[in-house]
């Protein structure tokens, strides 16, 4: 049963926005209140909530670990649309709740007490409760005038938070509520005038080195990093330029555009300054920055997307390691590409006709006789078509999901390849797996499970992993693929050969063959280095009991030429394109298997 929502909801939602209150860290005050409501009702539970369009967001909360809860399955989402104090005694008898999480599970809540968040103007923005596990006879009068009172003490706080909540908490500066609304200004001051002004994003971190920072140093460290951060733009900013602290690591400012360069130059100063040796010389952290600028009105009329345009600038900037970055709309756009890539995979993943697998055959270069297949994925995007692997795999390998991307592969490719064996092609297929697979203690037993579930015998898969992924931690990579070499799973380095001038690593690795990267196939006929670089390829992995693979053969030259250099095995679109499964499976029925052998794999015991 869903609740029924407020008379004045958009209303109510707006309000929430504008509070800037939701998804902001625990406070010591909210905190104190709800202890209180908790101790004066005797309540193991106690919480203060908000009800956002989709979900129940703890601002404080006493006895509970979740930070939030879908808005269907709470009690408050009921509380706010009441006119009173909403009393439930046992919710396993209330048909609104007995079939919620929190009661049919831990922990099991069967009382319910819940008074609205409203503000002055009657906008019920969440609701302030107690919970127990035990049922009980309502409220007493006295209990509820006290919770009544604790709401009405943490409406106030937040209304005034709103108007105090303008001033970060660890270097007193406006934050970016203030930016946002002193943009505002700017833009109603410059409505019938023409002169232009520059809104100015400073990463003094990305997110991820700030949070190395928090993690590694504590938050104490991290808060003077913020600090001495500030100080330092602070002393290059023109005089009575007012600098913000917008989040994390970023701060903000405001610059006159209205003569040529004269933003330009205070860049250019400021993007010098920080780089210099500095700061806090006790904190042994180095950080990159990055500083972009978008201008009012070229690069947005309003001041939420002047400051998301300036911050493209400084992502910018991080990229391509420079200065400072001007807003770029290609860059920008690529960017949000990444992000609606990012945000969109998990459905994908989740979706039966979005992504599939298709097989490129690999063959033997002297017999022309198909020897295996690789497996690649393919993504079709319902707005944006057709995703290059190239484009999806790097930006998923920076989130969870790549596990669960792995999972999906072996979960397609493992049933079709023991469809095919039964049918008689008896030929191995290869699957990409991410370094970061490797890193998992638990890759080995979950590859194991699902082989065995698929009736799939180990010595029919590869397992292809890139040379650069080997290099992050050649030992204990090594020992990971050497418990999937010993399953019977051969395993192979793709793109080999590209960055490196290292080969020690290939003792540490139980590969069966080697493939080298197109980088060095695609001019080969025309390129003497490339020639060299594949012959003396080959003849290493031949002496070190290593098949070859060369992929992205694109003419017939070219594999002639890998053919009489001793190349033993060759995939690309000279061979074939890669295949849809009954593409493939007709594909290979199609041709006559000429006679020869295959080459000899010697490292086949590892």
């Amino acid at each position: 049963m869903r609740p029924p929502l407020p008379s004045n909801e958009p209303d109510r939602l707006a309000a929430l926005r504008r509070l800037e209150l939701l998804d902001t860290p625990p406070e010591p005050a909210f905190d104190r209140l709800t202890r209180l409501a908790a101790n004066l009702l005797d309540a193991p539970i106690a919480l203060m909530s908000l009800i956002d369009e989709q979900r129940q967001w703890f601002k404080s909360r006493v006895g509970l670990t979740l930070t939030e809860i879908p808005r269907d399955q709470s009690f408050c989402a009921y509380a706010i649309t009441a006119a009173d104090v909403l009393v439930v005694d046992d919710a396993t008898q209330d048909p609104r709740f007995s079939a919620a999480p929190l009661v049919v599970g831990d922990p099991h809540v069967r009382f319910y007490a819940g008074v609205p968040l409203r503000t002055r103007d009657g906008l019920a923005l969440g609701a302030l409760a107690v919970l127990d596990s035990k049922p009980r006879e309502g409220l007493s009068q006295k209990q509820a005038e006290a919770l009544h009172d604790l709401a009405a003490l943490a409406t106030t706080l937040i209304e005034s938070h709103h108007v105090v909540g303008e001033f970060h908490p660890v270097s007193g500066l406006p934050n970016r509520l203030r930016f946002l609304k002193d943009i505002g200004a700017g833009i109603a001051e410059r409505a019938h005038v023409a002169p232009a002004f520059a809104i100015v994003v400073i990463d003094a971190a990305t997110p991820n080195q700030y949070a190395d920072l928090e993690r590694t140093l504590g938050q104490g460290e991290a808060d003077a990093f913020e600090a001495a951060s500030a100080a330092r733009i602070t002393e290059r900013l023109p005089v009575r330029t007012r600098l913000y602290h917008l989040s994390s690591a970023r701060f903000g400012c405001l610059l006159d555009a209205s003569s040529p360069g004269q933003a330009q130059n205070v860049l250019e100063g400021l993007a010098h300054h920080l780089r210099q040796p500095g700061g806090r010389r006790e904190i042994p952290f180095a950080t990159s920055i990055g500083v972009g600028t978008a201008y009012y009105p070229h690069d947005g009329t309003d001041a939420a997307e002047l400051v998301r345009t300036a911050a493209s600038g400084a992502q910018a900037s991080l990229t391509e390691k420079k200065p400072w970055c001007t807003y770029s709309r290609g860059f920008d756009q690529a960017s949000r590409r990444a992000s609606y890539l990012l945000r969109d995979i998990g459905t994908a993943l989740a979706n039966d006709g979005q992504l599939r697998l298709v097989y490129q055959p690999k063959t033997d270069l002297r017999t022309g006789r198909c020897i295996g297949a690789e497996a690649l994925m393919r993504w079709t995007h319902p707005t944006l078509g057709q995703i290059s692997p190239s484009e999806a795999i790097p930006l998923i390998e920076q989130t969870a999901l790549v596990h669960a991307l792995t999972d999906w592969e072996l979960k397609t490719a493992l049933p079709e390849i023991a469809r095919l064996r039964a049918a008689g092609l008896d030929i191995p297929i290869s699957i990409n797996v991410s370094v970061l697979d490797l890193e998992d203690e638990h890759f080995v037993a979950r590859l194991t499970t699902l082989i065995d579930h698929y009736g799939v015998r180990p010595e029919w898969i590869d397992i292809e992993v890139t040379e650069s992924a080997l290099m992050k931690d050649p030992v204990r990579i090594g020992r990971r693929l050497n418990e999937v070499r010993g399953m019977g799973v051969t395993i192979g380095i793709d793109d080999f050969g590209v960055g490196y001038s290292t080969l020690s690593y290939l003792k540490y690795i139980p590969a069966t063959h080697v493939k080298i990267d197109q980088l060095f196939i695609t001019r080969l006929i025309s390129n003497k280095d490339d020639q060299a670089i594949v012959v003396s390829t080959v003849k290493l992995a031949h002496e070190l009991g290593r098949l070859v693979i060369a992929e992205g053969l694109e003419d017939d030259e070219v594999y002639s030429w890998l053919s009489e250099h001793g190349c033993d095995i060759g995939q690309g679109n000279v061979i074939s394109p890669p295949l849809e499964v009954a593409q493939f499976e007709r594909w290979v029925r199609a041709r006559t298997e000429p006679q020869g052998e295959l080459p000899a794999d010697d490292s086949a015991d590892g």
